[in-house]
Order: structure tokens, then C-alpha cells, then sequence
């Protein structure tokens, strides 16, 4: 009951997330704007995390054949640290929330713009657009870990 419950908490705090995140604010302003409801630990984890699992849905259906298992955060001493993204409670809220909108049609609380808005957003997407300019196609490509930067290792443990 209790992951349902993690779940449930975490998809709450997407679905605030994304206004902030399709608006034209930079990672800072969105991440100030959660911290009225949220610890600075979850407004930047939302920051990050949504943005990223959006794209992994779209990379999916561009061809992506992998995609990471884990994320990369460095601790104090700066060593990498590797988390599991499935240990991640906003990221697999707003996996779950992508790929269902995807499966069965937008709707008025993620309508088109902010699902392409917030997507756009990742350094995924980002990626994949230079690739996408220069090649033509993602068709069997992979992503490496993806590296975070805005927390460091022991700030993702807590929350």
C-alpha cells in the first residue's frame, strides 16, 4: 500500500509540475514556483524528472532501441553515484502519466502543446533533435545514462 501511496503522492506533484514546466520559465523559476508546496529536494526532482520521462516516450516511438536504467548523480566527493530510475517515484509517476496519455489520447489536464512543451524540455530531447538534424533517425540508437546536476547523490536519497 505504501508504494501506492508513494505513487499517488508523486503523481500529484507532476500534474503541478507540468503547468510550471510548459510555461516559458527557465529550471530555476519552475523549481522556486514548486517549492511553495513542495521541499527544494521534490521541487528540483520534478524539475528534472518529468522533462526526461516525457521524452523517453517520444525517443520510444522515434526508434530509441534502449533506453538507461539508471540515472548519475555525484555525491561530496564527487563520485558518480548510480540511482535506479525505477526508484525514482516522480519519474515512473510521469512515465506511467506519458505513456498512458500517449496510449489513449490527450485530455484537458495534458492536452498536446504542454505534453510536446514539457518534453522538449529534457536534455533527452535535446539530444536527439542535434541527431535527428544531422542523421535523419533515431531507428536502434540508445541513450547513455543520463547525469544530474541540479542535486547532488545524498540530496536524491532524502524526500
Amino acid at each position: 500500500m505504501e508504494h501506492e501511496t508513494d505513487h499517488a503522492c508523486a503523481l500529484a506533484g507532476v500534474m503541478d509540475a507540468l503547468p510550471l514546466l510548459a510555461d516559458d520559465l527557465d529550471e530555476d523559476e519552475v523549481a522556486a514556483a514548486l517549492q511553495q508546496g513542495y521541499s527544494r529536494h521534490a521541487a528540483e526532482k520534478l524539475t528534472m524528472f518529468v522533462p526526461s520521462a516525457f521524452s523517453w516516450v517520444v525517443l520510444k516511438r522515434l526508434g530509441l532501441k534502449a533506453l538507461p536504467s539508471h540515472f548519475t548523480a555525484y555525491d561530496q566527493d564527487d563520485n558518480a553515484v548510480r540511482f535506479p530510475v525505477a526508484n525514482q517515484h516522480y519519474f515512473t509517476a510521469a512515465l506511467t502519466l506519458a505513456y498512458n496519455t500517449f496510449e489513449n489520447g490527450w485530455s484537458a489536464a495534458l492536452p498536446r502543446s504542454t505534453f510536446q512543451r514539457v518534453a522538449g524540455r529534457s536534455s533527452e530531447m535535446n539530444a536527439a533533435n542535434q541527431v535527428l538534424d544531422k542523421e535523419g533517425s533515431l531507428e536502434g540508437a540508445s541513450i547513455n545514462t543520463v547525469e544530474l546536476f541540479r542535486l547532488s547523490a545524498e540530496e536524491l536519497l532524502e524526500d
